[in-house]
């Protein structure tokens, strides 16, 4: 759930950078919008996050899909809390990138199980 409020609520953004959908609003009025859903869905996800790896820590740290989604997690975040507000369509495009990487990781991770 965590997950979805959070990337749910940046993709509606980058895709509004990009010119598509949502035309009526600005990019910085619906970001405003969407923030407070934003943060919510960052306080879910690095909250249950954080209690599934501890439960099994030994699992995860050995899980080459876990540490790729926690490299493209930590770039995503970085990038979102710097550029993403200031550098246009190529930030939205970066984003939209790191963000599916970061999903795809999470999916993978019962992939390479060790």
């Amino acid at each position: 759930m965590g997950l979805a409020l959070l990337v749910g609520t940046i993709t509606l953004v980058d895709l509004r950078t990009l010119g598509l959908g949502m035309r009526r609003q600005t990019v910085s009025e619906l970001a405003a919008q969407l923030a407070p859903w934003t943060r919510a869905g960052l306080v879910v996800m690095l909250t249950t996050g954080a209690v599934l790896f501890s439960a099994d820590v030994t699992r995860y740290d050995h899980n080459p899909a876990f540490r790729m989604k926690m490299v493209f997690l930590l770039l995503a975040l970085v990038s979102h809390f710097t550029i993403h507000r200031h550098a246009g369509k190529l930030a939205a495009i970066l984003s939209l990138t790191l963000w599916t990487c970061v999903v795809i990781g999470g999916r993978g991770i019962a992939d390479f199980d060790v």
